[in-house]
Parts: C-alpha cells; sequence; structure tokens
C-alpha cells in the first residue's frame, strides 16, 4: 500500500480513500487535472508490478485489467466510500473496518494523518466518519457502482450529470431502451 501512496503523491494527490486486499485494491482519488488520474495509475503500475514481478522473477501481466473510474456526486461518494471501507469486512477478514491494517478507515476514524491518504477532502464533505460507516450499506447504490465503473458512466443525480455533460461536451445520460424509431416520408 505505501507504494502505491508513494506513486500516486508523486503524480497527483495522495488517495482521499484506501483499501488494500489481498486480490484487489480500491482507491478513491481525486485528480488534479483531467489526465491526472491516468498518469497517476499509470505511474503505479509501472513501479508496483514491477517491484513485485522483480521479487517474483516474473514478466508478464500484473493486473487483472484496467482501472475501475466513476466520476460521482456526494450520494455515491458516501456509498463508495461504506463500500471500500467495508471491503474487509465483507470478505470476513476482520470483524471492524477499522482494523484491516491496509485501509484508510482508521486515519479517516480518528481524524489523524496516516501519511498515505489525503483526509481533508473526506472530512470536509463527511466529518462525521463514524456515522457514515455505520448507515446501512445500500446494496442498490453498491451495485450502480460496480455496474458505473464496467462501463465508465459517471454515476449522480440528473443536475450532476448536466454539470459533467456541459463540462466534457459528450451525452452521459442513459439513452432510452428499444428500437430506434424512424421517421418515414410521405411522398
Amino acid at each position: 500500500m505505501r507504494c502505491i501512496a508513494t506513486c500516486l503523491l508523486r503524480t497527483a494527490r495522495p488517495p482521499a480513500s484506501r483499501c488494500g486486499l489481498p486480490n484487489h485494491v480500491h482507491l478513491i482519488l481525486v485528480p488534479s487535472d483531467p489526465d491526472g488520474l491516468r498518469r497517476a495509475l499509470a505511474r503505479v503500475h509501472r513501479s508496483y508490478a514491477g517491484t513485485i514481478q522483480g521479487r517474483r522473477k516474473r514478466t508478464g501481466h500484473f493486473w487483472q485489467g484496467r482501472f475501475g473510474a466513476v466520476a460521482m456526486d456526494e450520494q455515491h461518494l458516501a456509498a463508495a466510500l461504506r463500500y471500500v471501507s467495508l471491503n474487509p469486512v465483507r470478505a470476513r477478514l476482520v470483524q471492524r473496518a477499522q482494523d484491516w491494517r491496509w485501509s484508510s478507515t482508521r486515519a479517516h476514524l480518528r481524524g489523524r494523518d496516516d501519511g498515505l491518504t489525503a483526509l481533508a477532502p473526506i472530512r470536509d464533505r463527511f466529518p462525521e466518519f463514524a456515522d457514515l460507516l455505520a448507515t446501512e450499506p445500500e446494496a442498490d447504490l453498491f451495485s450502480a457502482l460496480r455496474s458505473a465503473e464496467s462501463i465508465g458512466r459517471p454515476l449522480g443525480d440528473s443536475r450532476f450529470l448536466a454539470r459533467i455533460e456541459r463540462q466534457t461536451g459528450r451525452v452521459l445520460k442513459p439513452a432510452k431502451r428499444g428500437p430506434k424509431t424512424s421517421v418515414e416520408e410521405d411522398g
């Protein structure tokens, strides 16, 4: 986790939330510019994968797939924080989220910097982190997060999506389902 956080510090901001598990890593990042996320994770990939592959004297693919990235509004950010923080509990690795040492949950709960996490972006939005974790996890929001990650769509209410559409010049709202209607000309 320290290697990942160090790479992120060199390229972007430290993660706002993080959790390393035996088979995957979750990072909640606030990129510093439009290309910041890609640059930061490329550096993480080169450094971390190179270090581990060197130790194991192996070459080839290290990560299972490309990173998932989802722009999200406050409601979905809260759900993502719960999802990331409670992942070790759901995986039955610990009974309490703050007991998982490869997570930022303890730092957020104590309100003290651990040197690997940017606490301010989360503390400013969710000053009562313990209350955030105590809120019943929303299965539908967790499902929406996983779905958005796989298709690369932002998550948020209509105002949030409209703002992102204006900023990017792209249509991001899901299209209506069903066959497209064609206009027949009278002739």
